[in-house]
């Protein structure tokens, strides 16, 4: 079995996956939640390396 999980939330991903780039690499995750989490923290990242 595959056992993927969230990049955000590390829960098991089910069938209503998310792609979302981050730094130029994919990453799944389970729900819209996660993705803005994830992309609210690429951009604070972003704009701390400015």
């Amino acid at each position: 079995m595959d056992d993927r999980t969230c990049a955000a939330c590390d829960c098991e991903l089910e069938t209503d996956i998310i792609t979302v780039t981050l730094g130029g690499r994919a990453v799944e995750v389970c729900c819209q939640d996660c993705a803005l989490l994830l992309g609210e923290a690429q951009a604070a990242i972003a704009g701390s390396e400015a």
